[in-house]
């Protein structure tokens, strides 16, 4: 009796608790198969196609690379001058940085010195240490060879000449710097004989140059002398350390460190960021400041899309911590097309924008 009045006191429902246990159980059910059937009522993200090309083209680039790797694909010496595409299909280097090089050489660009390489686009501060002691400009005794045929020659005056018009006759860093140490003390050519005479010029750069050396007497550019010393002048993103020491207070070290400040920046936008240069003191900036300007489309942009850390870490005004927060960003917003999306975010406080905004 017991055990069927058990059976009757938890196991009886009244017509209501069945009805109950009815919904609940189809309750159970439809949120048993809800996972299944929920996606066929989804709506599907938008994809950035520009992102999704962009990323499956360097997947396909890195498969190649990685699959087709030629052994012959290395570091080699070069010029880059003169260098052909089969040669550069050789070099380890990223397409995009061939291209560019190419390009840039259609245009009628010219590569002076080894530093100009760190100018071509795409060409980070990685790849140019490890491209920069595989390119030949110069001989063994770091001088332009003065090859009538890789020389460009024109006629000029060794007195009104500027420093890139010398590397594009032939003339070594050293022999430029000769030039100017001796017109910084007062001296100008009055011929050929001083000329050569002050560079030391070998007799195969003798014959190649001197046909097209015309000295003007020095009356006759004295007045012309006077109106350059005062319209002197030096553009900060294209000087190099020769033409920087023409500067008042500006020596070997602090034009180094210009040059290398600038090249960590990727250009100046204004004189005043010479005060982040070590060393150098508002006094000495004040006394130069008139004889300096700015050519903001030298500036060498960020690429805030696709740089890695390390990359961005690299600029002074970008902290580890905030490349970071960038790259997170950019992750999961994808594309960055606007840097005050940074600022809105709170990635990026006001200053912080305003001194980037020119490098995006």
């Amino acid at each position: 009796m017991k055990f069927k009045q058990f059976i009757q006191d938890y196991f009886t429902f009244s017509r209501n608790e069945r009805r109950g246990i009815t919904i609940l159980l189809v309750i159970i059910f439809l949120l048993a198969i809800a996972n299944k059937i929920f996606f066929y009522f989804e709506t599907p993200a938008r994809i950035d196609t520009v992102l999704f090309d962009s990323a499956r083209n360097n997947l396909g680039l890195l498969n190649d690379s990685v699959a087709q790797r030629n052994p012959l694909q290395k570091f080699f010496r070069f010029n880059p001058n003169t260098i052909d595409s089969i040669g550069l299909s050789r070099l380890d280097l990223p397409e995009s940085v061939k291209q560019n090089l190419l390009i840039f050489r259609s245009k009628g660009g010219k590569f002076y010195i080894v530093e100009d390489f760190s100018k071509i686009d795409g060409v980070t501060d990685s790849i140019y240490k490890k491209i920069a002691p595989y390119l030949v400009l110069k001989n063994e005794s770091n001088t332009i060879v003065p090859d009538a045929s890789k020389t460009e020659l024109f006629m000029f005056d060794p007195n009104k000449s500027t420093n890139a018009e010398f590397y594009r006759l032939g003339l070594s860093e050293k022999q430029i710097a000769s030039i100017r140490d001796y017109q910084n003390k007062g001296g100008s050519f009055k011929g050929k004989k001083d000329f050569f005479k002050i560079l030391g010029l070998n007799n195969d750069q003798k014959k190649v140059i001197g046909n097209y050396l015309v000295i003007e007497s020095v009356e006759d550019s004295h007045s012309e002398k006077k109106a350059a010393i005062k319209e002197f002048s030096v553009e900060l993103n294209s000087a190099d350390t020769i033409l920087l020491k023409q500067l008042p207070g500006i020596g070997e070290k602090l034009s180094k460190r210009i040059v290398q400040y600038r090249d960590l920046l990727g250009g100046f936008y204004s004189v005043k960021q010479l005060t982040e240069v070590y060393g150098l003191g508002k006094q000495t900036i004040l006394k130069i400041e008139n004889k300096l300007t700015v050519d903001i489309t030298k500036i060498r942009k960020l690429d805030l899309n696709f740089s890695k850390v390390n990359e961005l870490s690299r600029h002074p005004y970008l902290q580890n911590e905030i490349a970071l927060k960038i790259i997170k960003f950019r992750t999961k917003n994808g594309r960055i097309h606007d840097l005050s999306v940074l600022r809105d975010s709170l990635i990026l406080n006001v200053d912080e924008y305003n001194r980037l905004k020119p490098y995006f």
